[in-house]
């Protein structure tokens, strides 16, 4: 006959601090536990696994006839001792027959079992629990361990860190609350200096230290501790050395709590010597990692690349990685602070300097097959992969220009994200990289170089730079006429080119194109040939030579007609010079089909482009509404790229233009209203309200009567300024001047208005504008919603 177990409700200890966050985690154990019979909660150390479980089992008591137990196994080292310290924990007495006799003393009860600390006993926990499970039909266990027992029937759960914002990202105090890992550190730090609040003037740190610790609340704990005398600010400054600083003197806590270091090894001495090796390795990747990085930079010496993929599965069941997964793409994730630890590793095993020179060496190879992708259909794929390998491909140029002789790398790897810096709008960075790149003067000269000065040109250009874009263009040719070569002077060509756009010289920069183009075409250089096309085709649109614009088009899609960026970019340079010649409706459909090209690429620069053109057109139909919301967005998008929003000087005028046009038809306040709207959208919203063109206000109609008989007409706002200004007396050499357009554009705009009047000249015209500006407001151009020239 089984005795009675001691104690019916259990004997789960009381809290001694406030239980923070945890609410989902505790729902779904819950749950989980109605449905299953053994529940494994996993995590590294320090991440709350123990607190989470004697929470969730208190919240069931009332389930269980027969109570909650708590069995602390972190003690016991003997297996052989296992079935005794879970009677003794139950009150149960001596079991002479160790399982069986302890099956026996729980077949009946209806009771739940928390065993904690299993890690460095999975094995003969998990024979044991399957064997109480099979031999007592109402018992239920929960578990804690770095990793699962696997069972027949048992569910996973594992436990994540508290959520934390990101290091450096600006959030209110109120929002800042709301993170758990920000909550249990106030809640600590009030427990050690109870005067302490959050403030605007501690929230960065506080922020700082919680993201750092990854959300540990082990680790958050301690660095709340040292409150006692140090601030915030100070604790943050001394994370680089986190083990030392992150210590506890509590006689409460196990000792593996003691420290954040103790917490640690305690998890690395449960590894095999295999696992800590690659646990070590791991630590020179910067951010999350893939397979193919990992068995490239890991692998080798006494590590096999079969043998890493095995590794990577233990570790990962061992709760020191976690494994994300985003569609079909799987990454591992190591905490930073494990990753401190294992760098330290590393650095004692010696073996560091030649995995970092691995790592960079692989992102080097990374980013140079991209490069060669970038004109093909995977284009999409590698903007992706470079996005998810940002961190990683920021620690090998790091490396390679902190290292002597490694220079070359960085200018390599710098230049070959040519495309990827100026898609992602990362224009800044780019320049930060290439300048120090370009800054360390190896004896020799390379085309590295020639390359990285020429995109670092481009960008200068790009963010209306000129001041640092000439130097550029000249080291650039310098370099190019050292190494003598067609290629060479063709790829400084280039920088030439975009400095002469950007100095408003489009004309120069239209004759160094061709000339480099007929270099690349010759060579069969797939790559450089499309990025010639693609800049003709920009800077023809930027003339207003739409015949032209359209033919660099279509030889760019026959060149590559999988490369979805260039294309948008050229169908957006056509689109502008299709406007600039007139044909506003085949404007739109150029614009309108190069941001659908752009949707889901995060094109940032190029998107301002297309919706800098299209708020000019808005405008000219008297949409100024639409058009005061496009360059709200335009402003807004634009900011952080540091540019302006095109990099011929010539068209900022347009944009100057559209705005006070807008402000004199809705007034200032209801402008300020739409321009903040603009403002708020996202890059994908306002790629999306463009798309609409049904939004906000129809196109409006003009009805024009004329001497030669009542003709319902159209004309645009621009028209209507032309109108205005040829009753002034302007030619059309002065009309181009003045509104910043070619003149073939004006004759273009002039001939439409002759054909929608039904007037044969242009004193025709005079006469007509002239008798516009007699009729009453209402008859015509409303003086309301239309502006007129000064």
């Amino acid at each position: 006959m089984a005795s009675r177990i001691a104690g019916a409700s259990g004997n789960l200890p009381f809290e001694l601090t406030t239980f923070v966050g945890r609410g989902d985690e505790v729902r779904l154990a819950r749950e989980e536990l109605t449905r299953s019979r053994l529940v494994t909660l996993t995590g590294i150390g320090g991440v709350g696994k123990t607190r989470l479980a004697l929470r969730v089992a208190r919240a069931s008591a009332q389930a269980f006839q027969d109570g909650v137990w708590l069995v602390e196994l972190d003690q016991v080292h003997d297996e052989g001792l296992l079935a005794q310290t879970i009677a003794d924990a139950l009150g149960i007495g001596e079991v002479p027959g160790a399982p069986t006799t302890l099956v026996d003393h729980l077949a009946e009860r209806e009771i739940l079992v928390v065993l904690d600390n299993c890690e460095h006993l999975v094995e003969p926990v998990a024979t044991l629990a399957e064997t109480l499970l099979r031999g007592c039909a109402r018992l239920r266990i929960l578990v804690t361990s770095r990793e699962s027992l696997r069972v027949v029937g048992e569910v996973v759960l594992a436990v994540p860190s508290l959520s934390t914002p990101a290091a450096g990202q600006a959030v209110s105090l109120r929002k800042l609350s709301g993170y758990e890992a920000v909550a249990l550190f106030v809640d600590r730090a009030r427990a050690a200096v109870p005067t302490f609040e959050l403030t605007e003037a501690n929230a960065a740190s506080v922020t700082e230290i919680c993201s750092r610790l990854d959300g540990l609340p082990l680790a958050i704990e301690l660095a709340a501790a040292r409150l006692r005398v140090l601030t915030p600010a100070q604790i943050s400054a001394r994370l680089r050395n986190r083990f030392a600083l992150l210590t506890s003197s509590s006689r409460g806590r196990p000792t593996r709590q003691q420290t954040l270091r103790a917490c640690i090894e305690w998890s690395f001495e449960l590894c095999s010597r295999e696992e800590q090796r690659l646990w070590g390795r791991l630590s020179v990747f910067a951010g999350g990692f893939e397979l193919d990085a990992v068995q490239s930079v890991c692998s080798g010496d006494d590590l096999g690349e079969q043998d890493v993929l095995d590794l990577l599965g233990a570790l990962v069941d061992k709760s020191i990685l976690t494994r994300d997964q985003t569609g079909a793409v799987v990454r591992f994730r190591m905490l930073e602070t494990l990753c401190h630890y294992g760098a330290e590793r590393l650095r004692d095993s010696g073996e560091q300097p030649k995995l970092r020179r691995r790592h960079r060496d692989w992102y080097e190879q990374l980013v140079m097959r991209a490069r060669a992708d970038w004109i093909g259909p995977r284009q999409a794929h590698w903007l992706q992969r470079l996005d998810r390998e940002r961190p990683d491909i920021r620690a090998s140029l790091e490396f390679s220009l902190r290292e002597p002789g490694e220079s070359v790398s960085a200018l390599r790897i710098s230049a070959e994200l040519h495309v990827y810096w100026i898609i992602r709008g990362l224009t800044s960075e780019a320049r930060h990289w290439l300048g120090r790149a370009l800054a360390q003067r190896p004896s020799g000269i390379s085309s590295e170089r020639l390359e990285a000065a020429y995109t670092a040109t481009v960008l200068a250009a790009v963010q209306g730079d000129i001041t640092a874009a000439i130097p550029l263009a000249q080291h650039a040719e310098e370099v190019a006429a050292r190494l003598g070569d067609p290629r060479s002077h063709a790829i400084a060509s280039l920088a030439t080119g975009a400095v002469a756009l950007q100095g408003g010289d489009p004309a120069q920069a239209v004759t160094v194109l061709q000339s480099a183009l007929e270099v690349f075409e010759s060579a069969g250089d797939l790559y450089w040939t499309a990025i010639t096309l693609a800049g003709l085709a920009r800077v023809k649109g930027f003339l207003g030579d739409s015949q032209a614009a359209a033919r660099y088009y279509a030889a760019l899609r026959s060149h590559s007609p999988s490369c979805v960026w260039l294309q948008s970019e050229a169908l957006g340079a056509l689109g502008l010079g299709l406007w600039k010649d007139g044909d506003t409706e085949q404007a739109l459909q150029r614009l309108t089909a190069s941001l659908q090209l752009k949707q889901g690429m995060t094109d940032t620069f190029g998107t301002v482009l297309c919706l800098d053109t299209l708020a000019w057109i808005a405008a000219d139909q008297g949409r100024f509404r639409r058009a005061a919301i496009l360059l709200g967005a335009v402003g807004a998008l634009a900011r952080p790229l540091a540019s302006p929003p095109t990099p011929d000087p010539g068209l900022l005028a347009h944009h100057e233009q559209c705005a006070q046009q807008a402000i004199m038809a809705l007034g200032d306040s209801a402008f300020r209203a739409a321009l903040a709207r603009g403002e708020d959208l996202s890059l994908n919203e306002a790629i999306a309200y463009a798309l609409d063109n049904d939004l906000d206000e129809p196109l409006p109609t003009i009805q024009v009567t004329t001497a030669a008989g009542p003709a319902a007409s159209t004309l645009t706002a621009r028209q209507w300024q032309i109108c205005e200004l040829i009753a002034e007396g302007l030619d059309t050499k002065d009309i181009a001047a003045k509104l910043f357009l070619s003149q073939r554009t004006v004759e273009g705009h002039i001939q439409n208005i002759l054909n929608k009047l039904d007037i044969n000249n242009r004193a025709g015209i005079v006469t007509w504008t002239l008798q516009e500006r007699a009729d009453p407001p209402g008859h015509g151009p409303d003086a309301g919603r239309w502006p007129r020239p000064e």
